[in-house]
This record gives C-alpha cells, structure tokens and sequence, in this order.
C-alpha cells in the first residue's frame, strides 16, 4: 500500500492522492493559469501538473472554443 492510501474505521480504502488529480483538474476548469497551478500543487515541474493531474477528458474543450470570438 502506498503511503497516500488509508482506511477509514470501516476498513474502507481511501485514496488522498486522488483527490490531487481532483484538485488539479477543477483548477483547470477554472481557468486557473497552468503556472498558479503548478504553485498551488507545489509541484517542481509543469509536466507533472499539467500531464499526470490534471484529466483532460473532465475539461469544456467545445466551452474554451465557443469563448473565442467570431471571425
């Protein structure tokens, strides 16, 4: 077991790690500049924050393009 897994008095798994990539995506969503990101996670690399933390497949791709304005 890994250190970020725990378990809670009904012996019931609780992973804090994922709560990282949970924390790392709503960060994302909300438009929070990938270098502030990275800051807020204390993370020395932008790789980590935005490659293994933040799920892209959770993000508004077709909102951040419907935002640009028309041509």
């Amino acid at each position: 077991m890994c250190r970020c897994c725990r378990f809670d008095q009904q012996d019931v798994q609780v992973d804090i790690h994922a709560l990282r990539h949970t924390f790392g995506t709503h960060l994302a969503r909300a438009g929070v500049a990938p270098r502030t990101a990275m800051a807020a996670m204390r993370h020395s690399k932008i790789e980590l924050t935005m490659n293994v933390y933040t799920d892209p497949a959770l993000l508004d791709i077709a909102g951040a393009v419907d935002s640009l304005p028309a041509f």
